[in-house]
């Protein structure tokens, strides 16, 4: 690796300077959100691919990534806490964390140099295409795209590696000297040799989280019965309060009942004007609409056309 690289990944950062002078660490410098989910575009600034070093002399708390991310141990060691497990990564090693997943890492001293790597969506659905054959990474890259996926982690055990290690020194240079066109084919490249090399694979884990879990089981209610459904009935069949489950659904649909009931309804209105010859006034009655003046309102908002129209254009009869 080439020397002044190591010197520029190894020394303080600003942050970590204020940090050794007794500052806390600075959410705002990471997420606009409340649950700390860390945003991919305070730190891409348009790039398809970037790295930062971990911050060292915290304990870093616990959060989320709206972006998959992969840590590679460039030197010491760094621990991760994920749920009640405990994942120590060695010189070498690397670990990757979708981005439904969320971790605390603890204080890593001077001498613990870990580099994450920051992948964005538009890269990583290139690489995806890819790479749809890999037997290591390919579910857990579409775990990764699904709204309703599970927090997933992938660890390898690569320190004893040489081809892996070699690697990933060529992608930490390139991306530090911004060669872009070779990010997807390093990036590709890793993700084959992880598959080659799966020995090096020492623990994978998919967490329900309570927000997975009740996510899954909203959407199999809702898919079910969605012609019908209420918030009461959906409470007493998942044996919920109606307003604790009001404001589950809230937070982690990010939008109240109603809109995600019509999303489902409006959904199945649009393959019936695709797939069926029912008048448009039974497709209405048989999503479960009986303001008709409502459903038009709606299915052209989001469709951009009136269910007449749409079915002339779209229908596959």
């Amino acid at each position: 690796m080439d020397s002044a690289i190591i010197g520029q990944l190894s020394r303080l950062t600003r942050e970590e300077q204020d940090i050794l002078r007794g500052k806390s660490l600075q959410r705002g410098d990471y997420t606009t959100s409340d649950r700390f989910i860390v945003n991919s575009a305070k730190f891409l600034e348009g790039k398809e691919l970037d790295l930062r070093p971990h911050t060292r002399f915290v304990d870093f708390p616990e959060h989320g990534h709206d972006y998959l991310e992969f840590m590679y141990v460039y030197a010491g060691r760094i621990s991760h806490v994920i749920g009640k497990e405990v994942i120590t990564l060695e010189r070498g090693d690397i670990i990757f964390l979708n981005r439904h997943a969320r971790h605390s890492i603890k204080r890593a001293g001077q001498e613990d140099i870990g580099i994450n790597f920051i992948v964005s969506d538009a890269l990583l659905r290139v690489i995806f295409r890819r790479v749809s054959n890999n037997p290591v990474m390919s579910g857990f890259l579409s775990g990764n795209f699904d709204d309703g996926g599970e927090a997933e982690y992938l660890f390898f055990r690569t320190q004893n590696n040489f081809p892996i290690r070699n690697l990933m020194d060529n992608l930490i240079y390139a991306v530090v000297k911004g060669t872009q066109e070779v990010y997807a084919g390093l990036v590709e490249l890793l993700f084959s040799y992880l598959a080659y090399y799966r020995e090096t694979l020492v623990n994978a884990l998919r967490v329900s989280s309570p927000d997975a879990k009740l996510r899954r089981a909203v959407s199999e209610v809702l898919e079910r019965s969605y012609p019908d459904a209420t918030l009461f009935g959906l409470s007493v069949s998942l044996g919920y309060t109606e307003a604790y489950l009001s404001r589950r659904i809230r937070e982690v649909f990010g939008k109240p009942f109603r809109l995600l009931l019509q999303e489902y309804r409006l959904k199945a209105a649009e393959e019936l004007l695709r797939t069926s010859r029912l008048p448009v006034e039974e497709v209405i009655r048989a999503v479960g609409y009986e303001n008709t003046s409502h459903f038009y309102r709606a299915f052209q908002e989001l469709y951009g056309e009136t269910p007449h129209k749409y079915r002339k254009n779209h229908a596959a009869l």
